[in-house]
């Protein structure tokens, strides 16, 4: 039996009756007549009233003798398949052609006579020509689908409406060709009414059609004891408030289509609208309902195909992190080296690895602590290893300390064993604007900050303009699958990995690693306390009478770098001694040590003449001796690659954004090509443009290798015989 219902009393039962086009009899299943249109005494002769007091036979035979067996046949049809619909052609007073419909619902048998109406301006759909435009207009399923029926029905609109997730609806495809009726293509229907009624009526039909929707309502005449449900009639007249509303908007006839998804959810409706009373015969209205069934299969296969592609690149991403991994042995690294295409698949704009406490950042400035923060609070709003929301920022950035201008939306996934693994990814925020048709009441309800209503002046439809400010894209399923392949990829992976390689191996190698750098980092950067040892000296035997100011200045010169040499010596020493080195994190006093290193590069690199602009350097965190390193590094290849220009300047400036300390230096040198950036940090790696200079081509390697240890940011732009800029971002926390 049909088992779906209208949920709830929406005064679509015999007290609405049916359209003027039919007749309507009810009865029970021992075949007694319970409810019959009142127009049925047109055939009958005399009042309906009676008549509810016979067998449903003695009136067939009566009226309807000619066809009694085809009836009786049919009905019994219906008995033994009750889900089964049955339609006969049958003759009324044996002239009028009437189609009759035969079904049962609820333990009521129902006879429902439809009008064969004349319908010339009305074309029969051919299915090969259809099937071949579907094929043809790929991803535009429902623009081809409302201007072909528009052409071979008549009718003078045609609209796709689609509900969204929250009950509202989007107007995605429409074909007008009446002017007096609006478009209003790309708007939206709030949750209003008019649509919970639409939604609760065509949740139980394939379709609905008026005729004349301000046309005659025929009452239904029952027995005072049953009240048979007409949920599932067709010539059943449109409910009042629906009759209203389309009237207002212009409108006098309507069939409007289900569109139901996979699983039998009700996905959205296509609407046939007239100005004026349409007459469509039944045979080719339920052609059109056929069309409009192959343009929505046609729809979802083409999502089932996107969706598959989709799933199947990232298979293919899968494939080649695996093969970084086999490489690497370092899941962290691995995921950071494919931050673009993580990035991609997420649709973010930017995104953090946490892994082990270590933070990796892409194409993002943030620090650990606002982080953990965001970690937390996730971990407050949900149980589940996969989170998205479009409106973080809006809803807790105030409790957290962020705001708008990084990013607005969060989504992320968390790994617990064998290794804490957090990845967040970030969406910027977006202003969006939406057109309502009808008042979005229960959304400016909400009082929202970020939300502006504006009404349009317009003589028919009462338009609002919705802006909102500070939320991204909703994070959709494609992505939040793409969250649970990759959580079970790390975890898969991290469990391989585990059994290839020994922690001893891990813990030598590490440590080996270690030693070759810091080997490498002491032995470049000695070079500059070294070389201003070695002028100092010169300059002392070669001028005896050398003025005591100088003197004293050279002496001092000689004993800063004697300290600094040290200091890294002492460094080595210890770090002999440890498996693993702890730097000390303290307060670093940038303006204590720089002008000296900047006299000292000056001094290495023969640059007296090189303007260096010193303003605002604040303090960092980070270990003291390491920061030396990093500053001189950079600082000495800004003044070493400025020095042949005309008027060189290096700029040294630093300022507080967000929870950084942002250093910027920069110079009006040789510059880098664009193309050569993205390998400014390999091993031994020099410059096409930089065969004039003297260099090993490591200093930006031990920079690399200082900001990864130190948790530092590091971004570089550069434009060739312009000059280059290294920022740096310190974390401004211990």
């Amino acid at each position: 039996m049909i088992t779906r219902v209208i949920q709830e009393p929406d005064g679509l039962y015999l007290s609405e009756g049916i359209q003027e086009y039919g007749y309507l009899l009810i009865s029970d299943l021992d075949f007694n007549l319970v409810s019959a249109s009142e127009n049925c005494q047109d055939w009958m002769g005399s009042a309906v009233a009676p008549a509810l007091q016979n067998n449903l036979w003695d009136l067939v035979s009566t009226y309807f003798p000619d066809f009694y067996a085809d009836m009786h046949r049919g009905v019994h049809q219906v008995l033994l398949d009750d889900k089964q619909r049955l339609l006969l052609e049958v003759l009324i007073h044996q002239v009028e052609p009437y189609f009759l419909n035969i079904y049962i619902f609820q333990n009521y048998l129902y006879l429902e006579f439809e009008r064969k109406m004349d319908d010339s301006t009305v074309f029969f759909p051919k299915f090969e020509i259809v099937d071949k435009l579907l094929k043809e207009n790929k991803g535009k399923i429902w623009e081809m689908a409302t201007s072909y029926i528009s052409k071979i029905s008549g009718f003078d609109r045609i609209r796709v409406f689609q509900y969204c997730k929250d009950g509202s609806g989007h107007i995605l495809a429409e074909c007008i060709e009446h002017p007096e009726l609006e478009g209003i293509l790309d708007c939206y229907y709030p949750d209003i009414d008019i649509y919970r009624l639409a939604k609760n009526t065509h949740v139980v039909n394939a379709y609905r059609y008026t005729a004349k929707v301000n046309g005659k309502t025929i009452k239904m005449i029952s027995n005072g004891k049953d009240n048979p449900n007409l949920s599932h009639t067709g010539v059943r007249m449109i409910a009042p408030l629906h009759a209203d509303y389309l009237l207002k908007d212009g409108v006098n006839s309507n069939l409007s289509v289900s569109l139901f998804t996979e699983d039998g959810d009700l996905w959205g409706y296509l609407f046939c609208q007239s100005r004026n009373e349409k007459k469509v015969n039944l045979v080719k209205r339920e052609a059109l309902v056929y069309f409009v069934q192959m343009a929505m299969n046609r729809f979802l296969e083409e999502t089932r195909v996107q969706s598959r592609l989709y799933k199947e690149t990232i298979r293919d991403f899968e494939l080649k992190l695996k093969s970084i991994l086999m490489v690497r042995n370092n899941l962290a690294e691995s995921l950071f080296e494919m931050s673009k295409e993580l990035c991609y698949f997420a649709k973010a704009d930017s995104m953090i690895i946490l892994f082990n406490g270590l933070l990796y950042s892409y194409n993002i400035n943030i620090g650990l602590g606002k982080i953990l923060g965001i970690k937390d609070k996730i971990a407050t709003l949900t149980e589940d290893f996969i989170f998205g929301d479009h409106e973080f920022i809006l809803n807790y950035g105030e409790e957290l300390e962020l705001d708008f201008d990084r990013f607005a939306g969060v989504g992320g996934l968390y790994v617990e064993v064998p290794h804490k693994c957090t990845i967040l990814w970030f969406r910027q925020g977006t202003v969006k604007n939406k057109k309502w048709i009808e008042k979005p009441e229960k959304i400016m309800q909400r009082g929202r900050k970020n939300e502006d209503f504006v009404q349009e002046e317009n003589p028919i439809m009462d338009i609002w303009h919705q802006t909102t400010f500070g939320t991204s894209d909703e994070w959709e399923d494609d992505e939040l699958y793409f969250f649970r392949r990759l959580r079970e990829l790390i975890i898969n992976s991290e469990g391989t990995m585990a059994a290839e390689i020994t922690n001893l191996n891990q813990e030598v190698s590490n440590l080996n690693k270690a030693l070759d750098d810091y080997a490498n980092m002491v032995s470049h950067d000695l070079k500059n306390p070294l070389s201003a040892i070695n002028l100092s000296t010169q300059m002392l035997l070669q001028r005896p009478e050398m003025a005591i100011e100088m003197r004293n200045k050279m002496l001092k010169n000689t004993k800063d770098a004697v300290v600094i040499i040290t200091d890294m010596l002492g460094r080595i020493h210890e770090f002999s001694k440890v498996k693993e080195y702890d730097y000390k994190f303290e307060p670093v006093y940038v303006d204590e040590f720089l002008p000296q290193l900047v006299e000292f590069c000056k001094l290495r690199y023969e640059s007296d003449k090189t303007e260096v602009v010193l303003s605002s350097l604040l303090p960092v965190y980070g270990e003291k001796t390491i920061i030396y390193q990093l500053f001189q590094n950079i600082v000495g290849n800004a003044i070493k690659y400025s020095a042949k220009v005309d008027n060189p300047c290096v700029r040294i400036e630093a300022v507080m954004r967000h929870e950084f300390v942002c250093y910027s230096i920069s110079d009006n040198g040789i510059g880098i090509a664009k193309e050569e950036i993205k390998t400014v940090f390999d091993n031994f790696k020099r410059m096409s443009n930089a065969s004039d200079f003297e260099g090993s081509g490591l200093g930006l390697t031990i920079v690399k290798r200082i900001v990864d240890r130190l948790g530092i940011q590091i971004e570089v732009e550069s434009e060739l015989n312009v000059g280059t800029t290294i920022y740096l971002w310190f974390p401004n926390e211990v």
